[in-house]
């Protein structure tokens, strides 16, 4: 069970205001879905509430919680970026299965984790592929199942229909995607 409140968002670099005042409410099982051109702010807006950025001013909450302060590993967040942020030399079983084994989580959770993922994505194919052996969709699926198998509260995607992807069967350019599992 998880909800986002954002309250009176400012972001500013330096003299340049990118985010104005935002505030919104993301329900539990809510998707909310940013559509705007390039440069609008849709990217830092959720960088902002995975914790990557830090609002000018304003307050972002998960779960009730204001959550500023608290680092992006510690808010049951994950974030699908737009270059996919890979690890070119790993395979995608070990791109997945990176966070997992950084929390220690024992090697056979980690291995039957990344297997169900695979299969609900329909990647087990792609498992011994590093990033570059792969098409942009391909991408696109291996970093989704790096966001589910840490069963976050929040998931965040960043362009993710830029691939047209199949598992939205829809081609969109500029958009960002919050998903609350509950």
């Amino acid at each position: 069970m998880a909800t986002i409140t954002l309250r009176h968002i400012f972001k500013r670099y330096g003299k340049t205001e990118v985010l104005h005042d935002i505030s919104l409410d993301v329900g539990e099982s809510e998707l909310m879905l940013f559509v705007g051109p390039s440069g609008c702010g849709k990217s830092t807006l959720l960088r902002t509430i995975a914790g990557f950025e830090t609002p000018t001013a304003g307050d972002v909450s998960i779960e009730g919680r204001v959550v500023n302060e608290i680092p992006p590993n510690e808010r049951g967040v994950a974030m699908v970026f737009q270059n996919y942020a890979f690890y070119p030399h790993m395979t995608a079983e070990d791109n997945i299965g990176f966070a997992l084994r950084n929390l220690r989580v024992p090697e056979s959770d980690v291995r039957q984790r990344v297997d169900a993922i695979a299969e609900m994505l329909q990647i087990q194919a792609l498992l011994a592929r590093r990033p570059h052996e792969m098409s942009g969709g391909q991408r696109q699926r291996v970093a989704i199942g790096r966001a589910l198998v840490r069963d976050p509260k929040v998931f965040l995607f960043d362009e993710p229909l830029s691939n047209s992807m199949p598992l939205f069967g829809c081609r969109c350019v500029s958009n960002s995607l919050v998903c609350i599992n509950g």
